[in-house]
């Protein structure tokens, strides 16, 4: 009876051990879960139950209203909303190929050994680590029509005064290439680390072989740099969705509505017309327009993927 008691509570604790371990996991996973939750799933969530309400931020919370998808049919008929989106679509589609083709060159020139090559490398991210802001006052002072440095370069070799942020075609170009100024850097850093991982051997093959400079990129540097390339710009794009600093510092949007990306207008909706719910429906769409950028390039990368399995095999 002794032993068969003895068994049974072997085999209790054995159960129990097992359920424990089962739940280790899970216990060593719920920190990062938590986190996870609290800064990423809550916020989304939050906002999309705040998009279907009137929410007027001035009136405080006892005058919020259900009103459904109301908000994102307004926004359909706002053609302020419209302006934003197209102004940021152009900056996005603008400044990042310029990044992506700049930073391109300057790898593929410093792909190789010289005197100081890691001081120059070094040096040439700075501009990466500026805090937008800073980047944005940077090149608001550069800017400045009476004491800025470029026109006071103009004015001292006869040229006129201009108004660099005070004209709508100048202020978008100056916004977009303030953002290509702070970030070639980073398209550079990416393809550079992508190049030094292309095994030399195909190089010197391929030139064994009579290849040329042109020929080499056409045919080998770029379709093996193609996933990096591509993970360079979705994170250039998901970045560029939410640039906001750097441009409210430069131009507050201004003039008029000629800078006006869709970020500071999301920003005008919640503190300058006051209508959170609105806003909230604006970040979701952002949000929407994120993951469809994402899904098209990460399902483009994933179809490179395939095509070089095949020709693997």
């Amino acid at each position: 009876m002794s032993s068969r008691t003895q068994s049974i509570e072997q085999r209790d604790s054995t159960r129990l051990s097992g359920k424990a371990r089962g739940r280790a996991p899970f216990l060593f996973l719920a920190p990062a879960i938590i986190v996870v939750f609290a800064v990423l799933i809550f916020p989304i969530v939050f906002s999309l139950i705040v998009s279907t309400y009137d929410w007027p931020l001035s009136e405080g919370a006892g005058a919020r209203s259900f009103v459904g998808f109301d908000n994102y049919i307004n926004l359909t008929k706002d053609p302020e909303f419209w302006n934003s989106l197209k102004l940021q679509l152009g900056f996005i589609f603008i400044a990042i190929p310029i990044e992506l083709v700049l930073g391109f060159a300057v790898a593929l020139l410093l792909n190789r050994e010289f005197f100081g090559a890691r001081v120059v490398r070094s040096l040439l991210l700075l501009p990466v680590f500026f805090l937008p802001i800073l980047s944005g006052m940077t090149w608001r002072f550069m800017l400045q029509p009476r004491y800025g440095p470029l026109n006071t370069l103009i004015v001292n070799l006869g040229g006129p005064e201009v108004s660099w942020l005070g004209n709508p075609i100048t202020a978008y170009i100056a916004i977009i290439i303030q953002d290509v100024w702070r970030m070639w850097p980073f398209m550079f850093m990416l393809l550079y680390a992508g190049l030094t991982a292309i095994p030399q051997e195909l190089m010197e093959a391929a030139q064994i072989d009579g290849a040329g400079f042109w020929r080499k990129l056409r045919s080998l540097t770029i379709p093996l740099l193609s996933p990096t390339i591509l993970t360079a710009v979705l994170l250039r794009i998901i970045d560029a969705l939410r640039v906001f600093s750097e441009v409210y510092v430069m131009t507050e949007g201004g003039p008029g509505s000629a800078t006006m990306l869709f970020s500071l207008y999301t920003q005008r909706q919640a503190f300058g017309y006051q209508k959170v719910g609105m806003a909230s429906a604006m970040a979701i769409f952002l949000l929407i327009l994120s993951i469809v950028f994402a899904l098209t390039l990460v399902r483009k990368n994933m179809s490179l993927d395939v095509l070089e399995e095949k020709a693997g095999a």
